[in-house]
Parts: structure tokens; sequence; C-alpha cells
């Protein structure tokens, strides 16, 4: 579902990204890195089309998280037929296997305590693979586990199968810190789960001031559940951070 702050965009919701911006980069050390990280990756459509557009127009690099069993080689091609074959503006990886919940309670997870730790290598080792025979040199090794939330025996797993990091959200338990580096997510676009519009903005601002004072703004984009106020949202977004020389876009690869 579309979140609420994509019903109608405020007429002055540039200046409001300019003053967040701001003000998360004075509580900072006034520079910071940003990084964009778009999820359930693997299915050609119109709004996938959209977002590469967008990132292509803005030069902006896009780590994109794609889940192993949605992607054919037809489906690669065509997405490589907008992205280009062997562009350095990407960062293709591994965004679970199935995609598939299976906790039996509890908030959702397809790599959690409910599994065995050897079930749980054995799709990672498989989603691994998979990318690697379809992407080739194209496939990074970075796992974005679906939901945000992995096991510890799965953070041990992707370490022993070449994994260099993993993206979830911020604060994520368990701690990943001792076996990869976890490349958090503070700033979630369109997975919100406000009502109205107003909170929903005066929130994702509030994440964005934060998110940068820390160093390191690492924004989640859901391209599915994006319309044409969320894509319009997007590009303001884009043309704050070039207005800002400080901030410095970057890929996972170049985070580590």
């Amino acid at each position: 579902m579309t979140s609420a702050l994509y019903k109608k965009l405020p007429h002055n919701t540039k200046q409001q990204l300019t003053h967040a911006f701001e003000k998360g980069l004075s509580n900072g050390t006034g520079t910071a890195n940003i990084f964009f990280r778009a999820d359930d990756i693997g299915a050609p459509g119109k709004q996938f089309d959209q977002l590469i557009e967008l990132f292509q127009k803005n030069g902006l690099p896009l780590c994109l998280a794609v889940v192993p069993t949605w992607l054919t080689p037809t489906r690669f091609t065509t997405l490589q037929s907008l992205t280009g074959e062997k562009s350095l503006q990407w960062c293709w990886h591994q965004h679970g296997w199935l995609h598939r919940n299976h906790e039996t309670e509890g908030k959702k997870q397809e790599f959690g305590p409910a599994r065995p730790a050897s079930s749980q290598i054995l799709d990672l080792k498989r989603g691994r693979d998979r990318l690697r025979s379809l992407m080739g040199n194209n496939f990074a090794p970075f796992f974005t586990p679906p939901w945000n939330r992995c096991s510890i025996d799965s953070l041990n797993g992707l370490e022993s199968l070449g994994f260099k990091a993993v993206s979830r959200s911020k604060n994520a338990k368990p701690v990943s810190s001792s076996i990869l580096p976890d490349l958090q997510i503070n700033i979630d676009l369109h997975t919100r789960k406000e009502t109205d519009p107003e909170t929903s903005l005066n929130n994702l601002l509030k994440e964005i001031e934060q998110g940068l004072a820390t160093g390191t703004g690492g924004v989640m984009i859901h391209h599915q559940l994006m319309n044409r106020e969320a894509f319009q949202f997007l590009n303001l977004f884009f043309e704050t951070i070039l207005s800002f020389p400080s901030i410095k876009p970057l890929l996972f690869e170049d985070l580590l």
C-alpha cells in the first residue's frame, strides 16, 4: 500500500527537505555519505523503469536488492536494457531466496530463528549461486534480508559464503559487527505506517535529519509502492542532495 505521505505533497516540500538536510549536517560533522537501496527487485515493470530513469537523470548510485527466485535470464536482460550491462552506477546484490516468511509467530522473517541453521545457509547459498550464474561479474556479495531481519545463524552463514556485508534497518538485532559490517537503513521512503500525510512527512524529515547527523544516511526504496507523487518526491529528494556538495552518494562497496 502506498504511504499516506504521497496522497498530496505540500507546495513547500523542497524547502522542508532543504531545511532537514541543513539541520542534519549541522548536527553532525557538516559532511555525510548517503546510499540508496531498492528492495524487491526481479520483475521488470513501469515503476522499475521510472525508478531507473530517475536515478540516471540525476546520476546517482543505487544498490539493487534482487530476489533470486524472481529473476530469470530474460528478466535480467530486460532490466539491464535500462541499466546497461556493465554500469558502475548499480550494485546488484542478494535479497533473500524466495522472499517468504517462515516464522509462525512474531515479525516476518525468511532467515529467522524458526528455521534450522542448515536450511538458512542452504537458501543463502542457493540464492548466491543463482544470482552469480545469471549476473556473472555484475553480482556484488552483499545481502539484504527480507523485512530487514535475519538470525545469527544467517549472519555466520553469510560470512562463510564470502559476503562482504549485510544491510538491515538501524539498530537491527542480533548485532552483526563482529561478523559482518551492517550497512544500515535509517531513512524509509515508502513502507511508512502513518495514517495522515503531515505526520508521515514530519517523521520522514526527522529521519533525514537524524540519519545525516550520524554521518551516513541509508535510504530504503520500494518502487512497487510508488505512485506519481512518490516519484515527484524522490526527484525533489535527489535535487536537494545534489545541491549539497558536502553530501557524498555512494554504493555499498564505497562505504566499506
